[in-house]
C-alpha cells in the first residue's frame, strides 16, 4: 500500500519529505533533476508525474525533484511527450540503496516505475 506524504502548499510550491531530505542534504547522490537539470537550493521543485489539475496525488509514488523551469515548461502535458527514458533510468539510478530515516530509494525508484507504467511509460 502506497502511504501519502505529508505535504501542504507553500509560496514556492509543494513541501515533502523528499523535497526537504534533498534540501537538508540528506540525498547526497541526487544531482540530477528528473529531466536531467542540475538541482540547486533556488530552483528545486517537485513534479507530479500525473498532474495535480489532472487529479494525480501529492504522494511520493508521483513525486519528482525537477528544476522550476523544467517544472514550469512541462506544466500539465502528458509525461509522454516530455520524457526521455535514458534520463529517467539516470534520475532515478541516484536514488539505489539510499536509505534514511522514513525514506528507501529502492522503494522509491519501484513506486515511480510503478506510477509511471500507469501512465503509458514504458521504461
Amino acid at each position: 500500500m502506497i502511504t501519502p506524504i505529508q505535504s501542504t502548499v507553500v509560496f514556492n510550491g509543494y513541501n515533502s519529505s523528499l523535497k526537504t531530505n534533498w534540501r537538508n542534504g540528506k540525498l547526497p547522490t541526487v544531482k540530477k533533476g528528473f529531466y536531467g537539470d542540475i538541482l540547486k537550493q533556488d530552483n528545486l521543485s517537485l513534479e507530479h508525474l500525473e498532474p495535480h489539475s489532472k487529479g494525480g496525488k501529492t504522494d511520493l509514488a508521483n513525486l519528482v525533484l525537477a528544476s522550476k523551469n523544467k517544472n514550469r515548461e512541462r506544466g500539465n502535458k502528458d509525461i509522454n511527450e516530455f520524457i526521455d527514458i535514458k534520463t529517467v533510468r539516470q534520475y532515478l539510478s541516484q536514488f539505489t540503496n539510499v536509505r534514511i530515516k522514513g525514506f528507501n530509494g529502492n522503494n522509491y525508484k519501484d513506486m515511480i516505475l510503478s506510477t509511471l507504467r500507469k501512465l503509458g511509460v514504458n521504461i
